[in-house]
């Protein structure tokens, strides 16, 4: 009989190996310059596809220690990748902005007054970019944690490991406090994008609440004491509905963006 953990894990072969799929026609369809954030997503749909080949030899071999380390280690990092697809997608429509504020008719406006204004919004998004941009090297750090957390729990120094995973967890969070922070502000700017990238936008802003969902079930794993939240063996029914769910979701949403503009 198929345990939950491996039906879920079935499914997310079922999602993810399309959607996989997908996503790398997006970027070759764009091209590279401006495809971060799909690149990630599809960075991420592979974590997933390995993630849930190793859970399914997992249920099949249980005392098989390598199945069960990257099994684990797999499940666990998702959130690295939607937060670097987030922020990528985020950048894309601030430099849209930033570029459609510089060419708004400059060269009719007068030297001071309406051109200052442009000017200066201007340079706000691009420097919001850079922002976002550095944003994403904490992000790779907290994943690299995660994963070296991940590692020692599953071998001798469980303590070690532990501790690592929650420094990464901690730097998700604040990275995902910047991204809500950026949301919101490039709210006020991006009337001025084109309709492309309000779609993006929205889609954006789909997500945060999703991620934030999934950030807290991150958060009980790692600083919570609770069993059915334990990185080792989550209860597979709350990591399907607090982190399973809100991944494909937000998968779903980018998808559906990158392929609509």
């Amino acid at each position: 009989m198929v345990s939950t953990a491996e039906a879920i894990a079935y499914a997310e072969l079922v999602v993810y190996i399309p959607i996989f799929l997908l996503t790398a026609i997006i970027i070759f369809r764009h091209g590279f310059q401006k495809q971060l954030g799909w690149i990630y997503l599809t960075i991420f749909c592979v974590v997933r596809i390995a993630g849930a080949i190793f859970e399914i030899k997992r249920e099949h071999n249980p005392t098989n220690k390598t199945d069960i380390e990257w099994a684990e280690i797999l499940q666990s990092v998702g959130l690295s990748p939607l937060l670097m697809a987030s922020l990528g997608l985020l950048k894309r429509v601030t430099d849209e902005v930033s570029f459609h504020v510089r060419s708004m008719n400059n060269n009719f406006l007068p030297a001071s007054g309406i051109a200052n204004i442009v000017t200066k919004r201007a340079t706000a998004n691009a420097r919001r970019s850079r922002i976002i941009q550095i944003a994403q090297l904490p992000t790779v750090i907290a994943l690299v944690l995660c994963i070296a957390g991940g590692t020692d729990e599953a071998g001798s120094e469980v303590s070690e490991g532990k501790k690592l995973t929650k420094i990464g967890i901690a730097i998700l969070a604040v990275i995902y406090v910047l991204l809500f922070a950026l949301s919101v502000i490039t709210m006020n700017d991006v009337g001025n994008a084109p309709r492309e990238e309000k779609r993006i936008y929205i889609m954006v802003l789909i997500a945060l609440p999703l991620i934030a969902v999934r950030l807290l079930w991150s958060i009980l794993s790692a600083f919570g004491h609770s069993s059915d939240f334990s990185l080792n063996s989550p209860k597979p029914l709350i990591q399907l509905f607090m982190a399973t769910i809100e991944e494909f979701i937000v998968v779903v949403c980018y998808t559906t963006a990158g392929l609509i503009i």
